[in-house]
């Protein structure tokens, strides 16, 4: 089956947000980006702005992971599991772009998928 799914990743500014918007105008299809956030706060339970914020900081410390390893998983993660399941759910609905968070990883093993990179030379940016 023949899906028409896009994944945008993109180096910021770069127009990408613009070209994938344009991409899913032209094609007549549906455009995910900061949705994404919405549809997983309404899932979760968390509001949009822990989420927003859980996108923007990483933990990186090994003392936090070894600590997080025997509780729960950090709340990064559980954003990102939340969102993984969301973008699977709306690229088996049918054709869209999706921009960002991961999508090119999450739906690496799915067929009819194009993934695309947007970057530009620093004397462009």
């Amino acid at each position: 089956m023949k899906r028409n799914i896009i994944t945008i990743s993109r180096e910021h500014c770069t127009g990408g947000l613009d070209i994938a918007r344009k991409v899913a105008r032209d094609l007549n299809i549906p455009f995910y980006d900061k949705e994404l956030i919405t549809m997983a706060a309404k899932e979760s339970g968390l509001s949009e702005e822990s989420i927003a914020a859980v996108e923007k900081r990483r933990s990186a410390s090994l003392l936090y992971s070894l600590y997080t390893m025997g509780n729960q998983l950090p709340l990064a993660d559980q954003v990102f599991i939340l969102q993984s399941k969301i973008i699977k759910e709306l690229a088996e609905e049918g054709p869209c772009v999706i921009v960002g968070r991961c999508a090119d990883y999450v739906l690496r093993d799915m067929p009819g998928v194009l993934r695309t990179f947007i970057y530009a030379p620093m004397e462009y940016r």
